[in-house]
Parts: structure tokens; sequence; C-alpha cells
């Protein structure tokens, strides 16, 4: 696979900012694929130059699990999450989701980033001024994140299931 430098790279962003072309257009004109280009600018719009320097290291596990979540959560694509947290292959998240599927990656519930498990958003430490009352979380707004936890998890499960299904459906078939 060939390696674009930073220039490379701004040049063609630069000219999709530009109007100068879509990505169709700027793929043929640089020689790259369509969704290069396309990656390229959604990483640029989300951490700006600063998103083509990678990292190198592995990911933490609270980390993929975070991804994941979002993933169910909000209904994005792998390559608009690849884009948002500054992750160079996009089908990273693939393998980890087919992890997690096999339980190599936590259970179903672990999906759900560590913090909100208990459907209780972390909160800051209050000033030791305030009563022992308003630490208390209010009995509707607890209800209302755990509620919205717990979609979350039903939407993760409903997913979850319809790969199965595919799979299945897929292995069918199959011609022997």
């Amino acid at each position: 696979m060939r390696k674009f430098g930073l220039d490379f790279k701004m040049k063609v962003v630069r000219a999709y900012l530009a109007s100068k072309g879509g990505y169709k257009l700027l793929g043929k004109r640089f020689d790259i694929s369509e969704s290069m280009v396309r990656r390229w600018v959604r990483t640029y719009e989300h951490h700006g130059q600063a998103g083509f320097v990678r990292k190198r290291g592995a990911y933490t596990l609270e980390f993929k699990r975070e991804v994941l979540h979002r993933a169910v959560a909000e209904n994005l694509s792998y390559l608009k999450l690849a884009a948002i947290y500054n992750i160079a292959n996009p089908n990273s998240i693939t393998t980890w989701q087919q992890q997690q599927a096999q339980g190599k990656l936590g259970s179903v519930t672990s999906a759900i980033p560590p913090r909100f498990q208990d459907g209780l958003v972390p909160s800051k430490k209050t000033a030791p001024s305030q009563s022992p009352e308003a630490t208390v979380p209010n009995d509707t707004s607890h209800l209302l994140r755990e509620n919205e936890r717990l979609r979350a998890e039903v939407a993760y499960l409903k997913k979850f299931n319809a790969l199965v299904l595919a799979k299945k459906l897929a292995q069918q078939k199959k011609p022997k």
C-alpha cells in the first residue's frame, strides 16, 4: 500500500475544501481512491492537520468499548467513527465488534463504557460547602439516564442479532 505524506494529504483536502471537485473527481485527479479522499476530508474536519499525524501504540480496552458504544448509541458508520476518534484503520472497529461478539472483548453489557454502566454519568467533585442532599441525584434524572443506557444496550443487542441472522442466512445461501 502506498504511503502518503502530510503535504500530499493537505493538498487533496485543500482542493476539496476549495470546491475544486468532489471525492470522485479528486480521487481520479490525484490517482487515489474516492474513499481515501473522503476519509482524509473527514479526518481534517474533526482534527485539523494534527489528525494526519498517527500515534503508535495499542488502543485501550476502555477506548474500544467507548467507540463501540458510540457506534450503537448514535448509529455511526465505522468511517465516521474513525474520523471522530482519529483511528488509523476503520477496519479495526469491525475487528473490535467481532471480538466483542465472540466474548473476547468483554460481555455485552461491557459495550457500555464503565463510567456509564451504573446509569450515572460521572460528576465532578462537589464543593465541601454543598449539603449532602445536593450530591444525591434527582430521581427523575437518574431514571432518564438509566433509560438511555438501557435503550443503547437494547439497540446494541438488536444490531448484534441482525448480524448473526444475516451471517446464518448467508451460510444457508452458499452452494455446497
